[in-house]
C-alpha cells in the first residue's frame, strides 16, 4: 500500500511536460517517502499524450496510467484517480507544473498538523481579467448559495486523508465539483499560500463555456437556496403588482387624469411578469435537468485502456466502466462495470 498517491489529469499535454512531471514529482516525494505511486488520467486528449504515459509507465513501476474513451472533464478524472488511489494520502494536482511538486512536501507537513484536507491558495496566480471576474461571481454566489466557503484564488491543488478519499468515491453525484464534494463532506479543512508556477508548454484548456457548465453545476448540484430565491423574487413582483393595482383603481375612481389611460403601462407589466416567469420556469429547468441525469444513473466516466496496473487491481469504483486490459495499456473492448455505490444504513 503506497503511503502518497498522486492524481494528477491530462489532456492534450506533450511528451516534454509529462517528463518533466514525472522527474520533479520523484524529486519531490523521496525526502517524504519512496512508497508512493503516480495516478495519470488521459481525459480523452487528441495528441499523443496516451503513448507518453504507457512509455512512462513501462519505465517506472510507480506510474499508472488511465486512459478515457473520451473527454469527461477534469472533475470526472480527478474522480476517477481517487477511485484508484491506494495512498494514505491523496495528492490532486494538474499536469502542466502550474501545480508545482515541490510544494508538496508543505502540503504534506500541513496535513500532518491535524487536517483531513489541505489546498493550495497561489500568492502569484496571474489570470484574465475575465476569468478572475467569472471566478469572484461564481465562488461568491457558491458562498452564498451553498453555504460552504470557498477561496475564489484556489484550485483543485490539494492533498487529502484516505478517510476524504474513502467518503468523496462514495459520493454518487454524476457532474463533480471537486472543491464542492470536499465542503459539503465536512472534514477538517487548511490552506497554505504557495507561488504558482508557470505552465511548462502549451496554453490553458479551459473555456468560457466550460467555466459556465462547472458554475452550472456547482451551484444547482450543491444547492437548492436559488429555488427559494426564485420565489421571493416572485412574492416581490406580485407585491409591486398589488401595488400598481391598487394604484390604477385609485386613480380610476378619484382622479380625473386617469392613470388606466393607454397601453404602455398594462403592456409594461405584462412583459415584465412574462419575463420573471420564464426565468422561474428556467430555474426549476435547471434542477429537473439535474435530477434526470441523476435517474439515468450513467457513469460518472468510462474508462478504456489502462497502463502499469491490471483492471482486476483498483480498489471499488463509485460507478465506472472499465475495460479488460494488458498492463501495457493494450486496446481491449469497453464494458460496462458494477455499480456499487454505498447505500444507507
Amino acid at each position: 500500500m503506497p503511503h502518497i498517491s498522486i492524481v494528477t489529469s491530462v489532456y492534450n499535454e506533450d511528451a516534454a511536460t509529462l517528463c518533466e512531471l514525472t522527474l520533479r514529482l520523484k524529486n519531490a516525494l523521496s525526502p517524504i517517502t519512496s512508497d508512493f505511486e503516480i495516478i495519470m488520467i488521459d481525459d480523452g486528449s487528441r495528441n499523443d499524450a496516451w503513448p507518453n504515459i504507457v512509455s512512462l509507465s513501462q519505465a517506472e513501476r510507480r506510474i499508472i496510467g488511465i486512459r478515457f474513451i473520451r473527454n469527461f472533464g477534469q472533475h470526472a478524472a480527478i474522480a476517477a484517480g481517487i477511485d484508484h488511489a491506494k495512498g494514505d494520502w491523496v495528492v490532486v494536482m494538474d499536469s502542466d507544473l502550474q501545480d508545482r511538486p515541490e510544494v508538496i512536501h508543505d502540503l504534506y507537513r500541513r496535513a500532518n498538523e491535524g487536517f483531513d484536507v489541505v489546498f493550495v491558495s497561489p500568492e502569484n496566480r496571474r489570470d484574465s481579467v475575465l476569468y478572475r471576474g467569472m471566478t469572484r461571481i461564481f465562488y461568491g454566489l457558491f458562498r452564498l448559495l451553498a453555504g460552504h466557503g470557498l477561496n475564489h484564488r484556489q484550485g483543485n491543488f490539494s492533498i487529502i486523508s484516505r478517510d476524504v478519499a474513502d467518503a468523496h468515491r462514495r459520493v454518487p453525484d454524476r457532474d463533480r465539483f471537486y472543491a464542492g464534494t470536499l465542503g459539503w463532506l465536512g472534514f477538517r479543512q487548511s490552506i497554505i499560500f504557495a507561488r504558482r508556477g508557470e505552465r511548462f508548454a502549451g496554453h490553458g484548456n479551459y473555456t468560457v463555456r466550460g467555466l459556465l457548465r462547472l458554475a452550472r453545476r456547482g451551484i444547482v448540484g450543491y444547492s437548492t437556496r436559488l429555488l427559494f430565491v426564485a420565489i421571493a423574487f416572485g412574492f416581490a413582483v406580485a407585491l409591486v403588482s398589488l401595488l400598481m393595482a391598487g394604484y390604477v383603481v385609485i386613480g380610476e375612481l378619484f382622479t380625473a387624469a386617469s392613470p388606466a389611460r393607454g397601453w404602455a403601462g398594462a403592456m409594461l407589466g405584462l412583459l415584465v411578469a412574462a419575463g420573471v416567469t420564464n426565468v422561474m420556469i428556467g430555474l426549476l429547468g435547471l434542477y429537473i435537468a439535474d435530477l434526470y441525469e441523476r435517474v439515468n444513473q450513467r457513469p460518472i466516466y468510462i474508462v478504456r485502456q489502462y497502463a502499469g496496473r491490471t483492471p482486476a487491481e483498483p480498489l471499488q469504483l463509485t460507478a465506472i466502466a472499465g475495460a479488460g486490459l494488458s498492463r501495457e495499456g493494450a486496446p481491449g473492448r469497453p464494458r460496462a462495470g458494477p455499480d456499487v455505490r454505498a447505500r444507507p444504513n
